[in-house]
């Protein structure tokens, strides 16, 4: 009798279809057995949809595909070859100019896409994302309540670096992290009187200090410290009352700070010690008497020891103006052999209505004195009668047709509401939902602003808009939900008569020329809670009808807008009065 055949367990019944299952998965996996240089160099050909799925396979695989070159040949290929293409050559140039390599990678700012700490490198995939979102306006939206009754004057904010710092009557200089989202520092304001403007010097943010500047309505000034890692204000110095009038716009940037008062008094100082030879400032402008004989003031009383004591700032020059009108920006910049005060502000002109005015003063580094003064407008230059119409040139003796258009190039240019100055860009908005786009050129022999080229985009009135010196803006409506986000780089009309072409708004930028209005991006927020910084930083719950909400933004008025590289806030107020900042977060 043959042997009986043991019957199998139920266990080694499934041993065998297991291994040859896995043997199938095994035989089709064709890449795990690859070195990462090989797995790197085929994830980089492939498209993102396919590069975030790769991530999700294993932990080697999500590791080897956010791989660093990988995301910045792709923010290369997306967000700086486009710009290289509008500087005039490149498209000649060879193929091996505009590929990109890892050993040739010069083309960015590192101090604009590096982390800010030290030591930490670059995370190319999150500054692909966030570059991203800014391109389509995705971004998540908080509101902080920051104030249960209304400020008057307005309550002032200005956003450094994701910290946020306001100023008002009643709670006095205040500073959040954005980050955060908590208060990080007060600072009483109790007989220093009420602000009305307020700058911050971002020239020390990463080394986690800010400078601020704020104008008070007695005509004084006054100087303080933000210590981010200690979480205090320091008051620097206070210069007393003045009886050249309210300030209503301040520029710092140490050691120099730049005033205007609502009578159209521009002032600057400086905290630097005076040379040992006067020099002639040589303006050739209107000095005013009242303000250049003001009286010697004493130092304040700070604590600490009399070396420890700041520098008293000296009047560099006062110059008065009888033309000018608000609104007006301000701004100090620097360069290698110079520093720049320059006002942008509103003009009056006949039959076309108001147009930009802009004027720098040019400083020595070494000694701070004034070297030069420089006027100009975006009027047309020339002069055309209203009775003829030509007019004759005194260096050819020829007549030329001048022709009168507004700064706009319509025929009609309203005035200005707000002013945003950041070379070369100067933004204005108008109470008509539009904007008008202006571009300096300023060299060591001129300066000159191009006609103005109006953006539309907006279906109510603009409150405020604000720009960068890379061409990115963004504005907000005075009622309603309505952020647009602005990429206007490299696109002016290069003809300073053309009117039709500010008419069609096409970038005159050769073969890549776009509509200004498409440009824009409105922003399309996601929202979130809302969180109350006046007390302990709760959230606060609950739902609100549709109804609720639209009376709510009939209500409201949006009345300041500032951005970063990550975050945009809005100052708004709502009908009862109460205060809050909107965050739209980009990351």
């Amino acid at each position: 009798m043959p042997p009986k055949r043991r019957r199998s367990s139920a266990g080694e019944r499934t041993a065998h279809p297991v291994s040859k299952r896995t043997r199938t998965r095994h035989s089709l996996d064709r890449l795990s057995d690859l070195s990462d240089e090989l797995l790197i160099r085929i994830l980089h050909d492939l498209p993102i949809s396919s590069l975030l799925r790769c991530q999700r396979l294993s932990h080697r695989f999500y590791r080897l595909a956010g791989d660093a070159q990988i995301w910045k040949n792709l923010y290369y290929n997306r967000f700086v070859l486009p710009r290289a293409l509008r500087i005039p050559g490149m498209r000649t140039a060879p193929d091996e100019a505009l590929h990109f390599s890892s050993r040739r990678s010069k083309w960015l700012d590192d101090n604009t896409l590096l982390n800010r700490k030290e030591g930490e490198e670059t995370n190319w995939k999150r500054q692909y994302k966030l570059r991203y979102n800014w391109s389509v306006g995705a971004c998540e939206v908080q509101e902080i309540r920051v104030a249960d009754r209304p400020s008057v004057p307005s309550m002032l904010v200005r956003l450094v670096e994701g910290i946020v710092v306001t100023a008002d009557k009643e709670d006095g200089l205040r500073a959040w992290d954005l980050k955060g989202k908590k208060l990080i520092a007060t600072c009483s304001l109790g007989g220093e009187g009420i602000p009305t403007c307020l700058a911050v010097d971002e020239q020390e943010s990463r080394t986690g200090s800010l400078g601020i500047a704020l104008g008070f309505m007695d005509g004084g000034w006054g100087t303080w410290g933000l210590d981010v890692a200690e979480k205090v204000f320091k008051r620097n110095y206070r210069r007393p009352a003045s009886s050249n009038g309210i300030l209503s716009a301040v520029a710092y940037a140490n050691p120099y700070i730049l005033t205007i008062t609502e009578r159209q008094l521009l002032s600057l100082y400086s905290f630097t010690a005076p040379p040992p030879v006067e020099e002639d400032g040589g303006l050739g402008l209107e000095t005013s008497a009242a303000a250049t004989e003001e009286p010697a003031t004493p130092p304040l009383q700070l604590e600490g020891s009399p070396l420890e004591q700041p520098p008293r700032p000296r009047l560099l020059a006062a110059l008065k103006s009888h033309t000018s009108w608000p609104p007006l920006s301000l701004s100090i910049r620097t360069t290698t052999s110079t520093i720049i005060a320059s006002i942008a502000y509103s003009l009056p002109t006949y039959l076309s209505g108001y147009t930009i005015g802009l004027q720098e003063l040019h400083l020595s580094p070494v000694t701070g004195l004034i070297k030069s003064s420089r006027l100009t407008s975006a009027l047309p230059q020339g002069f055309s009668s209203l009775l003829s119409p030509s007019t004759s040139s005194p260096s050819s003796g020829t007549s030329t047709p001048t022709q009168i258009v507004s700064s706009n190039g319509l025929g009609g240019g309203s005035r200005p509401t707000t002013l945003s100055y950041s070379h070369p860009y100067i933004l204005a908005t108008h109470p008509d939902n539009t904007l008008t786009l202006y571009l300096c050129t300023s060299t060591a022999s001129s300066l000159a602003i191009t006609p103005g080229t109006r953006l539309w985009g907006h279906t109510s009135s603009v409150s405020s808009a604000e720009i960068t010196p890379r061409g990115k803006a963004v504005s907000v409506s005075t009622r309603g939900n309505e952020l647009l986000v602005w990429e206007l780089e490299g696109g002016l009309s290069s003809s300073s008569g053309s009117s039709s072409a500010s008419q069609s708004n096409i970038f005159a930028s050769g073969k890549r020329g776009k509509r200004l209005e498409d440009r824009s991006v409105r922003v399309r927020p996601e929202a979130k809670s809302t969180t109350s910084l006046r007390g302990k930083g709760e959230i606060e719950g609950g739902r609100e009808t549709q109804r609720e909400r639209y009376e709510e933004e009939i209500e409201e008025r949006k009345r300041w807008v500032g951005f970063d590289d990550e975050m945009v806030i809005v100052l708004k107020e709502s009908g009862t009065g109460t205060q809050a900042l909107i965050v739209y977060d980009f990351t």
